[in-house]
This record gives C-alpha cells, structure tokens and sequence, in this order.
C-alpha cells in the first residue's frame, strides 16, 4: 500500500467531514447534510500547516489546493492586499449523491449515458471564500477507493480507484489484455467481418527489448493476412518539433528496412514499442515510418488506404496524454496528493475509509465520440477523427489513465464500472448499415429512411471535423477521406469533395460559424463545405423535409491525383434553378443568438421587407468567439459583395413556434424557399454557360417567397 493511503486519524476540526451512511436507502438523504467549515489566513495557512506537520491528510490536502491550485485573479487579491488575508473553507454536501447529479451531458452524436451510471459517492464539493475575492470559488473534488476498505467502497458506492503512474507494471498490463481477451472471446460484433487484410508496410518489433526494431516491406515477408499489428494514432506537433521527428523518406528508406533503433524514435514512438511488446504484439503501425513521406504517389496511396490501416488493426493506441510526437504517453504525474477519510456505518457493521484527490476528471466517459478527449490536443487534429472512428478497438492513454472502447463496451483502466451503451459505428456505416433499424422508429425499414439516417451522421460528422486543425490545408478531404470510403460502404453513393450524390441539394445548405477563412490554397469548389478552414454545420431546419425545386444536371469533379476521395484541382455543378437579384442588411446583433449564422436580411429591389435571412460564408455566425471574447461582426466584409443573387434550390421548413410540454421548436410544412447566395464569376460570358460561385446560403422567413420561382427567372447556371 502506497504510504499516502495508510490509514489516518484526522484533526479534531476535520473530524466533522467524515460521513455515516442511513439505514435502507441514502440517496436523497437531505436531512443528513453535513455541514463544516474552517478558516486560516493566506498566504501561509498557519493553522492548516501545522495540523498537516501533525498528520492530518485532510488539512494537507486543503494546503495543497490553496497553495497550487488558486486561480491567479484569486491569488493576486491576496498579494495586492500585502497582509494576512482570511479563507474559509466549507462543505455542505448530502451524505450520498446521485451520480446523476453529477454528470456533464455533452452533445454528442451518441447522446449521453444518464441510462448506465449508478448512484454513489463520487464528488465532494468545497466552497473556499474570502474578502475581495470575485466570487467563492467551487473546487469538486473526487472520491477513490482506499485499497483496505472495500466494504465502505461497497457501501458508498464508490466506483474509482486511485490511477496507476506505472502503465506498464503488471496490473496495468493486465487490466489491457483483459479487455482484449473479452472482446476477443465474447463479443462476436467486434471481430472484424471484412477479408483480411495488412498494410504495405508495419515495423517489426518483436517481442523483447533486445530486438531492434525494423520496417518490413508486407507483400515479401510472407506474413499470414490474419497477422496481428497495433497502429498507432497521436498528434505530430507543431513544425518546429516534428521535422526532426524519425520518418521514412525516399533516402533512409533502405536503412529503415534494416534497423530502426530505439535510442532515435521520438518519445511516442518508443512507448509504442514498449507497450506493444508487453502485449506481445509484434508489429505495429506508424505513419512516419509506414509512408514514405516525400513520395507523393505513395503518400496518396497509403492516405487512400488509411481506413484499412486502422478498421483492420487489432488494437489502436490513441497517444492523448502529449501534444507532440516526442510527448510519450507511458509517462503519468499521477493525481497529486490525496486525503484518508475515515467511514464509519451507524450501524457499526462497516468501518474504513476513503481517498479524496483535487485531480479533475470524468469518472464516466463517452467513447462514442471524440469529445470525450476535449481538452487535449489529438482531439484536435483533423486526421485523428477517422482514425478514432475507424478503428474497431482503441485504447486512449491520458495523462492520469487510458480507457478503452471497443463495438461492444467502454472501460476505464481505475473503475469497476463497465458502460455498454456503445455505437457500433462498423455497423452505422459500414456494409450492414442499410439493415439496421431507422431512427424515426418505424417499424417499417427501407433502403431510403435508412440512406437518410447515414447522411444525416456524415454531415454531424463534417461538423466535428470542421472543428479540427490541420497542418497542411490541402489535407481537408484527404483527412477525412477513411471515413467516407467506410460510409460509401452503406451508401453506395457517388462522393463530390465532401458531398454525397443522393443527399447534394441539402448538403449546399451549409454555414460558416465563427472566425471561418479561406485557406491559403484551393482545397475545393466554392459549393463544398470543404473550401472554407473553420467550423461549419447545418441548420435544424436543414434536417426536416425539404421539397427540391431545381434540376442537378451534372456534377464534376476533377481530382488531383488518382484518389476520388482526395484531394481537387477543380469541380462545377450544372443546374436549372430560380435566379432573382438580391441585396444585403445586416441584422442588429441585439436580436441574434450568438450561434445564429443567419446574420443578413435580403431584400428584392423595390420591395421594403426582408423576405430571407442569410448566412455570408466567413460573415462570423457570431460575436462570441471561442476563446470567450466578444467580438462584433466585420460588417466591412459585406461592402465587397456585390450583384448577389440568390438562387432557389428547395423549399424547405421553418419555426412557427414551440411545443409547449418540451420546448422544442415546432416546424411548418416544407413551404419557404432556400438556396444559396452566389456572385457571377469573372469572365463569367467567355465560358460555355453562366458561372458563379457561392457567397452564402439563405432561408426565407414568408410563404410570398415563393414568387421567386416564376418562370421567367428559371436559368441553365455553372456553381464553380
């Protein structure tokens, strides 16, 4: 037992934060409220140090939160004030709580798990206070087993055990091959239904540290396709840290094919290694070292099979504890100092105690989107979402623990718990997709309800993709390109830069949100959400009926490899649709959500009222920026745009009130006229017919809209 769990006495004045549980049921056991405080005075906490000096884990632990965790804005009050300055310190928490109570819903593609969490103690709450602060500052503070007490673990129910800082000792290992030998031997819907399969190239590792590591070319190794590797998913870094990073170029790659040592991997490299051979896989997948990276035609060619390399590998090790590829993951600070609580039952049957740690985490996990990882930074590198999303079985390494999801169940290295409440994502878009069962709950499935279901997820897709960064901005369609091989699996649909056929006339209808910009080069035709770096998505309305009023004559895309699902040089729509010319008002703010994109009136000539609202792409949807700041819109950019036209694509739905037993918006009948707002291109008359590119995006607010649609203003149009 680490030293820090041994068994304490707490000070007389801390003895008031132990709890004792009620006969029969405790949850909502309000009329046992415990209720402390104390004080000591700050900088140096005289009273808590002393009483730490003499054993108390609790006054150290209140030390340690005042002393390291203090928001600056709290911190420098204290030092302004240039004397001793007073804390309190409270606790008013019931003596069992809901976990319930506790959890943070996300707003995720897979919804949240309220249905799998059990009631226990999780989480205290600490209210500190003094004089001058801003406000009382609220530190929630997390509940372990201790490793001598599990019958008041049992009878808490508390969930968590203290993380291990050794990933590789014996029970961490252990606990990982636990997981695959489940999934291996008892859950049939992860073993992977595809023909097997291997990538070009893996690096050989072996099974003991003595081998030296070396990259092998597949097709001459005679290795059987059923041949176990581990790939591996992490983020690079910034230039500064990854052109030094080991990878195969042209030059090195006859060396690399005899040795690749050790000693010269970057730290996330050589973990990889070292946790792999534990696992007694021995071979592994790395980008770096598996693509030649200065071979364009092999570089695309890897890039095109990068859904194979991650659905087919045994296992992906996600690398989120670092931001580069020298970070490491193996290595773990652990959850700072913690405190023994004592528990005593009323009824005299249980006695023990509990651990207390200020380390900030989630004791419940949502593995079905990568939202789970907010805050580090593979989670916001754009390549790593299919990489994630792809992979059967994956297991995540933070800075404090890993946790590990696979078709079937979600598991978290330090909890007892085991979530089943999974997407089976392989089977969301892959070749069984069109046989599962609709969303919309109708006992009757066809091919149609269930092709809209997919396409409904890939632009939820797009939208937390649009969110992620990339190094190189003309890897925006090869980096999500896996994930739209695996979903043409379902569709069986033709793929335009980022838009699929049976779903093209609502896919126009996406917006910039926020501080979108133009990347540096063209990455896509002005009609793809992919020409624009930044955050997009789609309005609700955009989800509900529509009823297309134009023609899609032609689309074309003309690639700038061999790759379909790659990268562009060049694409046009052809289309017969309602064109009326337009003109532009910015709405005042004052009457604007913050995450509404719909920031211009339009106007038709001599008419007074606005008769639609529109979206300018890279007009930011909003004031509020992601950093937290406020910013007002650049009303400037609208003085560049000139001749607008919209052009009518669909009718589609729109608010016309609110349910009042949900509060959910109520939608009309699909009767307002939507499209896009377009600009002719230049030299618009030399070309074959008129061309234009894309602006923006607008909904009409009144049914008279409809009068765009006369005859007279229907025309045979070129979208580039």
């Amino acid at each position: 037992m680490d030293r820090n769990m041994k068994a304490k006495t707490l000070c007389p004045e801390c003895v008031g934060i132990t709890f004792d549980d009620v006969a029969g049921d405790a949850i909502g056991a309000l009329d046992l409220m415990t209720c402390w405080e104390r004080g000591d005075t700050l900088p140096d906490l005289p009273h808590f140090s002393l009483s730490a000096k003499n054993g108390c884990s609790f006054c150290a632990f209140l030390c340690h939160i005042l002393r390291e965790r203090l928001p600056k804005q709290y911190a420098a009050v204290t030092e302004a004030a240039g004397c001793p300055r007073v804390v309190t310190v409270k606790l008013n928490t019931p003596a069992y709580t809901m976990r319930s109570d506790l959890m943070v819903v996300t707003n995720d593609l897979a919804g949240n798990n309220d249905d799998e969490e059990e009631d226990g103690l999780h989480s205290l709450c600490l209210t500190f206070g003094s004089k001058g602060w801003p406000q009382d500052w609220r530190v929630r503070v997390r509940v372990y087993q201790h490793p001598g007490s599990t019958a008041v673990s049992e009878s808490l129910g508390i969930t968590l055990k203290v993380p291990s800082t050794d990933v590789l000792s014996q029970g961490s290992i252990q606990t990982l091959k636990s997981w695959l030998r489940t999934c291996d031997d008892e859950h049939p819907s992860c073993q992977n239904v595809d023909s097997s399969w291997l990538p070009t190239r893996l690096i050989y590792i072996g099974t003991h540290d003595d081998i030296t590591p070396r990259l092998i070319q597949v097709s001459g190794a005679s290795l059987p396709l059923t041949t176990q590797y581990i790939a591996l998913s992490y983020c690079w870094g910034p230039p500064s840290q990854t052109r030094p990073q080991l990878t195969t170029t042209i030059a090195t790659l006859p060396q690399r094919l005899e040795t690749v040592p050790e000693h010269i991997m970057p730290g996330t490299h050589r973990d990889l290694v070292l946790l792999a051979r534990r696992l007694g896989i021995q071979y592994i997948w790395i980008d770096a070292l598996c693509i030649i990276q200065d071979n364009h035609k092999d570089w695309e060619t890897e890039a095109a099979s990068m859904f194979r390399v991650y659905r087919h590998a045994y296992l992906t090790v996600v690398a989120a504890a670092g931001d580069s590829c020298h970070s490491g993951f193996l290595s773990r600070p652990g959850v700072g100092p913690l405190a023994v609580v004592p528990f005593q039952s009323r009824s005299g049957t249980v006695s023990g105690s509990y651990l207390l740690s200020w380390h900030q985490e989630y004791s419940a996990w949502d593995a079905n989107n990568p939202s789970h990882m907010s805050g580090c930074s593979w989670a916001t590198r754009g390549w790593t979402l299919q990489e994630d999303v792809l992979s059967s079985r994956v297991v995540y390494f933070r800075d404090t623990t890993s946790f590990f999801r696979c078709q079937t169940q979600r598991c978290l290295e330090h909890s007892t718990t085991v979530y089943r409440n999974v997407h089976r994502w392989q089977e969301r878009f892959g070749s069984s997709a069109l046989a599962g069962p609709s969303d919309d709950n109708s006992s009757k499935t066809t091919e149609g309800r269930d092709k809209t279901n997919l396409y409904k997820l890939w632009r939820a897709m797009v939208t937390e993709y649009s969110l992620r960064n990339l190094t190189v901005e003309e890897d925006k369609l090869p980096a999500i390109s896996g994930l739209a091989r695996s979903f043409n699996i379902g569709l069986d649909d033709q793929y335009f830069a980022g838009l699929w056929r049976g779903d093209f006339v609502r896919a126009l209808f996406w917006s910039t949100r926020h501080d979108a910009v133009k990347p540096a080069k063209f990455c896509a035709p002005s009609w793809s959400w992919a020409s624009w770096k930044g955050e997009v998505g789609w309005s609700k309305s955009h989800s509900l009926p529509l009823v297309t009023e134009c023609k899609i004559r032609h689309i074309y895309v003309a690639p700038l490899g061999s790759d379909l699902f790659g990268r562009v040089k060049g694409g046009y729509v052809d289309l017969t649709g309602s064109l009326r010319p337009v003109s532009l008002r910015p709405i005042d703010v004052s009457v604007l959500a913050d995450n509404d994109p719909y920031r211009v009136d339009l106007f038709q000539e001599g008419v007074v009222e606005a008769w639609a609202r529109g979206a300018i792409d890279g007009f930011t949807s909003s004031g509020l920026r992601n950093n937290g700041s406020y910013k007002e819109p650049d009303v400037a950019k609208l003085d560049c745009l000139t001749d607008i036209q919209a052009l009518v694509l669909a009718l589609g739905s729109a608010p016309v009130g609110v349910d009042p037993d949900t509060d959910d918006l109520i939608f009309s009948q699909p009767e307002y006229p939507l499209g896009l707002l377009v600009v002719a291109e230049k030299n618009s008359s030399l070309m074959d017919m008129p061309t234009y590119r894309r602006v923006g995006v607008f909904q009409a607010q009144t049914t008279a809209a409809q009068g765009l649609q006369a005859e007279k203003s229907v025309f045979d149009i070129r979208l580039i």
